[in-house]
């Protein structure tokens, strides 16, 4: 059979944030189809060698070990019982051995169990919405928790989000529901949590940044411009930007834009693309970010860039700025459906470059990556959160995109789950967990400790090992 328009390589632009194509690597295996046809063996590369349980819920290579800490329905020092649902984080450095973990609880009124109520009984953004963010100060030497409590109340989905340069948490909610669904306010907007909260935070959503369903929001630290993914997926995503009138300070309002293919309105990332080609791009306005139809229309500032010609993805979630460029993930994107590993380059105030860096041909290699980070070396760590369509039929994995474009395993969530820290006082029977997604993946600013969640009931996990042997 011959090559695919996304097996066919381009000579230029195949670098995973600045690396060049490895030696000797051929071109079907960066594309995501490996020589061979088949899947790529699993933990072949480098030598990590195979995944074995290392703890009730996690399986690692050998010489990796993790501890665990915030198991949902767990007291918090504020007394409140820990959330469920353990979603986007961000980590911040609060002394030689200690971290602050500022993360999201991805948690809707209906969910089992869940009554349609805020979190706790302080600074509520809407007493009828159970969801927001917690923090947890971390002692790395000691491996154990030192204090956790409430610092965003009363929003809903908080899904994904990102820090910012200036020490802060940019906490996303991933629906437009309002008032219509029997809410107080209307949903689907950004809110900024600093690091140093010491409890509630006066909630104030960034109107200006668009109410739609969101995930991701990485700061340039040079302009501090900040970039938006969208996950609603019917009609499509939007990739977005914030102008902010003054930088670092993003409740004083901006200008959103969407992202659009020069010299080809309306054009559609979801099929049919070419891993390693350049498409340069620009942006359009929006001109009503916060839509009055946006509860009833979820796609209403999607359309708004759509009719000025901007790009359509599908299913965009993960995303980070690092090394002078943005690297997201169009999850449920590409000719298989598997997912998309997307590089946004800019090349001055108003344009740059966009690259597929992979697209996955195989759900067996990598099944709809979501939350993700960008490590040390280079390469891509993604959660997936798939459909079930590997060969274990149904397990979510941590992998690795290395900068040749080969796809590792890192770790995989063990079904059926060991719930030795459930509390059904707290919550019900969680039904099949097997398939619970890990998420908010992040490194210490050391490279030493990589910290990840058990989405669902809710776990954080702390994992240490031979990073520096990841392949590059």
């Amino acid at each position: 059979m011959g090559a695919t328009r996304r097996q066919v390589l381009t000579a230029a632009g195949l670098g995973l944030l600045g690396a060049g194509l490895a030696p000797g690597l051929d071109q079907a295996a960066w594309a995501g189809a490996p020589a061979s046809g088949g899947a790529q063996p699993s933990g072949a590369v480098a030598g990590l060698g195979p995944l074995a349980k290392a703890g009730p819920e996690l399986a690692l290579p050998p010489g990796f070990r993790y501890t665990s800490f915030g198991a949902a329905g767990t007291r918090m020092s504020d007394g409140l019982a820990t959330p469920i649902a353990h979603d986007g984080q961000a980590l911040f450095a609060t002394g030689r051995d200690t971290i602050r973990i500022l993360r999201n609880h991805e948690i809707d009124a209906d969910m089992p169990g869940v009554k349609q109520r805020s979190l706790g009984p302080r600074a509520a953004y809407d007493r009828a919405a159970p969801a927001g963010v917690t923090s947890s100060s971390y002692d790395l030497a000691a491996g154990r928790l030192r204090e956790s409590f409430l610092v965003l109340n009363g929003t809903l989905e908080n899904c994904n989000g990102s820090p910012t340069p200036w020490g802060s948490w940019l906490s996303c909610e991933e629906t437009v529901d309002g008032t219509g669904a029997g809410y107080e306010k209307p949903h689907g907007y950004v809110f900024e949590v600093p690091a140093s909260a010491r409890g509630p935070v006066e909630p104030v959503p960034l109107r200006a940044m668009g109410r739609f369903e969101h995930e991701c929001a990485p700061v340039d630290p040079a302009t501090g411009i900040v970039y938006l993914t969208e996950d609603n997926g019917d009609p499509g995503d939007g990739l977005y930007r914030f102008l902010p009138d003054r930088p670092g300070r993003l409740a004083a309002g901006g200008r959103l834009q969407m992202l659009a293919v020069r010299g080809e309105p309306t054009y559609d990332t979801e099929t049919g693309q070419r891993v390693g080609e350049r498409l340069p791009v620009g942006w359009v306005d929006i001109a009503h970010p916060d839509p009055a139809d946006a509860e009833t229309f979820a796609g209403s500032v999607y359309s708004q860039g759509r009719a000025r010609g901007g790009a359509r993805f599908l299913g965009l979630e993960g995303a980070e700025w690092a090394n002078g460029s943005l690297t997201f993930v169009a999850s449920e994107a590409g000719d298989a459906g598997e997912g998309q590993v997307w590089r946004y380059r800019p090349t001055g105030r108003d344009g740059g470059l966009l690259t597929l860096l992979y697209e996955s041909t195989d759900g067996r290699v990598l099944d709809q990556p979501d939350t993700i980070t960008v490590g040390p070396r280079g390469g891509v760590l993604m959660c997936e959160d798939g459909d079930g369509e590997d060969e274990d039929g149904g397990d979510n994995y941590l992998r690795l995109l290395t900068p040749a474009g080969r796809i590792v395993d890192l770790a995989k969530v063990i079904a059926p789950l060991d719930l030795h820290y459930w509390s059904p006082d707290d919550f019900p029977a969680p039904g099949p967990v097997g398939a619970s997604e890990l998420s908010g993946v992040r490194f210490t600013a050391d490279g030493r400790h990589l910290v990840v969640n058990v989405q669902y009931p809710g776990l954080t996990c702390v994992i240490t090992g031979p990073w520096q042997s990841l392949p590059s």
